[in-house]
């Protein structure tokens, strides 16, 4: 009874600690640097920004965080075999593709070159800071992962009031996450592993593959308000959803410390699944959500006005709509952990898949005739479809 006390004791303190650490990073980010951005530069420019943002953002995910989790679930492998590699290879392999997506981005915007140096080279260093923040996981250390959130935070705004113009902005990310990446480096065993394959570089390739496949489909999505609505209604459309649902994100990103936190203690190797763990996991992340979309109509249009006063006008009438969409996301997101450690990788593709297939299928019927309404409501009714399929895996097979 007492180690589980203890055990309960720590599990509560590593969740306080990753989600303090994510408030931090993402009031540095949220509340300062992407407001800073938006009043510097023109509607059209900022709506450019958010949408080479997140493939930025697709990019790192498909790689540095593709090999961060695959490291998670993998390393009880290595350390049974006595063996130690492949991951930086991975690594170099992934920041040389960046390198590739950064150019074909450019003449896709018809960026300048010196945004294109710079988020060229911010993309490399986000992919290598993304999974070398996976040792953390790995020990259990959440209190480097505040102390390294604290520093990359600062480092974020102070570059803001240097960078924040048209063609500099990626200098910005580049600084922030460069800095973080430097610390990790500190503090962890990154550079000491060698840059070489082993015997199990096969089984972790073919996991990668199949990770980069999941990510990139699950984050294309993640950022689809960017992807399907600059092309169809413009630049300017992307600030206003981007605006409106600035709160229901925020959600999500404060919650995803939580995900990671599970995820972290699913990698061990005594953990065992459960349906009463996965519901009541479940269950307690949709009440947490609940309260923040109640604050979301309470507050939202206030803090929207505050930090937006140029788009909020705009974005207003999108707003409840906008953040149901987000903590909707948000949800499956707290399902996922569970599924992707105890589950075969296949039913996250089809997940995925499915979820994909849902939101071109809603969005291709509604948008035409309501707008932006349209993919609000495109939004809902397909990370609805994503979340029912996690809940009803998770009560079915565990």
């Amino acid at each position: 009874m007492l180690n589980f006390s203890k055990k309960i004791t720590r599990i509560s303190g590593d969740f306080a600690i990753n989600i303090l650490a994510s408030v931090i990073y993402t009031f540095a980010r949220q509340i300062v640097v992407f407001p800073m951005l938006a009043a510097r530069l023109t509607d059209a420019d900022y709506g450019t920004l958010l949408t080479v943002a997140g493939l930025a953002n697709v990019c790192t995910a498909i790689v540095g965080n593709a090999l961060n989790n695959i490291r998670l679930i993998q390393n009880s492998k290595y350390d049974e075999r006595g063996v130690c590699g492949d991951f930086n290879l991975l690594c170099a392999i992934g920041c040389g593709a960046s390198v590739t997506f950064a150019i074909a981005l450019q003449r896709l915007f018809s960026l300048p070159f010196m945004t294109t140096i710079f988020f060229a080279l911010y993309l490399c260093v986000s992919n290598s800071y993304q999974y070398a923040t996976a040792f953390y996981r790995l020990t259990l250390d959440f209190k480097k992962v505040f102390l390294c959130n604290c520093i990359v935070s600062a480092a974020y705004i102070a570059a803001t009031f240097f960078f924040a113009t048209a063609t500099l902005w990626p200098a910005v990310f580049l600084v922030g996450e460069g800095v973080g990446l430097v610390f990790v480096s500190c503090t962890t065993p990154l550079l000491r592993e060698p840059l070489a394959k082993t015997p199990l570089l096969s089984d972790t390739g073919k996991m990668f593959l199949m990770f980069f496949g999941v990510n990139l489909i699950g984050n294309l999505l993640m950022y689809a308000d960017r992807m399907i609505i600059y092309p169809i209604l413009g630049a300017e459309s992307v600030s206003y959803y981007s605006t409106a649902s600035f709160f229901g994100k925020s959600a999500g990103i404060i919650m995803t410390p939580i995900s990671s936190v599970l995820l972290g203690y699913f990698a061990q190797r005594d953990f065992k699944a459960s349906k009463k763990l996965f519901a009541l996991v479940n269950g307690i992340s949709l009440a947490v959500l609940a309260v923040f979309l109640f604050g979301c109509v309470l507050i939202g249009p206030w803090f929207t006005r505050l930090l937006y006063p140029s788009l909020y006008e705009q974005s207003v009438p999108y707003l409840f709509l906008a953040n149901l969409a987000a903590v909707i996301q948000t949800a499956g997101n707290m399902a996922n952990p569970m599924i992707l450690k105890c589950c075969p990788t296949r039913y996250m593709l089809f997940i995925t898949i499915l979820h994909g297939a849902a939101y071109l299928l809603f969005t291709f019927l509604w948008m035409p005739m309501f707008g932006l309404y349209g993919f609000c409501y495109a939004a809902i009714a397909a990370n609805t479809v994503r979340l029912l399929t996690l809940y009803i895996i998770g009560l079915t097979k565990f």
